[in-house]
C-alpha cells in the first residue's frame, strides 16, 4: 500500500505501539495526547506531535483513537475518553471534504460501536452514512512490556467494519504484517476482545489456586504448571501462580464483561469466580 496520513488520538502504550508499528511500516504518522510529557518523548525520538485535535485529524486520512476506557470498581466502564475523541472527531470531519477513516481500538462492550459512536459521528456529518468517512473497529491485543513488537508480529488482526470499503482500507494499510485477518460486524469484534482478555484473567486465577493448592501439599507448583503448559492448548501465559493479574486491561475488562453476563442474566458467572481469587491474591501479597 502507498504511504498513508496516519493520526494516534490517545498516545499511552496501545497508541504509541500502533503509531510507531505504522511508522515503522513507511506511514507517515501524527501523535495526539493531552499528556505533554508522553508528546516531548515522542517528539524526542523525531516523531510529528500535536497538541491539537483537530490538526491531527485534518492532517491525516486515518485516525486512531487508543484513549483509555478504564472500569470502576462496580464494573461500569468509563467511555468519555472515547466520546470525547469521537466527538472532536466528528467536528474535525465537518472540515474536511476528502473521505477519512476513523479506527477505534480502545477497549468496548459489544454494541458500543453502533449505540455511540456512530450516532456521533452521523449526527456531525448529516450526509449519507459512511458516504464521507469510515468506521472500523480494530481491537488490540498488546503486552504493556512488548506492545510494539506485538503489534509488528500480531498473532491475528480483528477488525470490525462499518462496510467493505472501511476494511479494506484498513487491512491494506496492515498488509506488510497481515498473517491472519479476521473482518466481522462491530459487535463480535468488540466481544473478541472482551473474551480474549476474561479468558486469560481466568487462567491465572485458575493457576493461582493450583499454586495455592500444591504449597498445601509440598508439590512445585511451577514444575506442575510448565508441565501443563507443554499442551499446545493451554500454553504458558499465565501459569506461574503466586501473584495476581493487574495493570490496565485484565481487571478492566474482566469487571466490565462480569457485569454485562449478569445484566444478561448469564447465571454461575465464572469471571465473579475469577476476580474473587484475584483478590484474595492481593490480599495475600500484603
Amino acid at each position: 500500500m502507498p504511504s498513508a496520513s496516519v493520526s494516534i488520538i490517545g498516545s499511552g502504550v496501545v497508541g504509541t505501539a500502533t503509531g510507531k508499528g505504522l511508522a515503522r511500516l513507511g506511514h507517515d504518522v501524527i501523535f495526539y495526547d493531552t499528556n505533554m510529557d508522553k508528546l516531548r518523548k515522542l517528539a524526542s525520538e523525531g516523531f510529528q506531535t500535536t497538541r491539537n485535535i483537530s490538526e491531527a485529524i485534518t492532517s491525516s486520512s486515518i485516525s486512531f483513537i487508543c484513549v483509555q476506557t478504564p472500569a470502576s470498581n462496580n464494573g461500569n466502564r468509563n467511555l468519555r475518553y472515547v466520546k470525547k475523541a469521537v466527538t472532536s472527531a466528528a467536528e474535525a470531519l465537518q472540515r474536511k471534504a476528502d473521505y477519512h477513516l476513523i479506527v477505534v481500538r480502545s477497549t468496548l462492550l459489544p454494541g458500543t460501536c453502533r449505540g455511540m459512536i456512530i450516532p456521533i459521528l452521523q449526527g456531525y456529518r448529516r450526509s449519507k452514512l459512511f458516504e464521507h468517512f469510515g468506521l472500523c473497529y480494530n481491537p488490540e491485543f498488546l503486552r504493556r512490556d512488548s506492545a510494539l513488537e506485538d503489534f509488528v508480529n500480531p498473532s491475528r488482526i480483528v477488525i470490525g467494519e462499518a462496510n467493505k470499503k472501511s476494511g479494506d482500507i484498513l487491512q491494506r494499510l496492515y498488509s506488510p504484517i497481515s498473517r491472519s485477518v479476521m473482518r466481522t460486524d462491530f459487535d463480535t469484534a468488540e466481544m473478541i476482545k472482551l473474551v480474549s482478555n476474561a479468558f486469560l484473567a481466568t487462567k491465572i486465577s485458575f493457576f493461582n489456586q493450583i499454586h495455592a493448592l500444591c504449597q498445601k501439599l509440598g508439590i512445585d507448583d511451577r514444575f506442575v504448571s510448565e508441565a501443563v503448559s507443554l499442551d499446545p492448548r493451554i500454553g504458558k501465559y499465565g501459569i506461574y501462580g503466586g501473584r495476581p493479574f493487574s495493570g490496565g486491561c485484565l481487571p478492566n475488562d474482566v469487571k466490565t464483561f462480569a457485569k454485562f453476563m449478569k445484566a444478561h442474566n448469564i447465571k454461575n458467572n465464572i469471571l465473579k469466580t475469577a476476580l474473587a481469587i484475584n483478590e484474595s491474591m492481593k490480599t495475600e501479597e500484603t
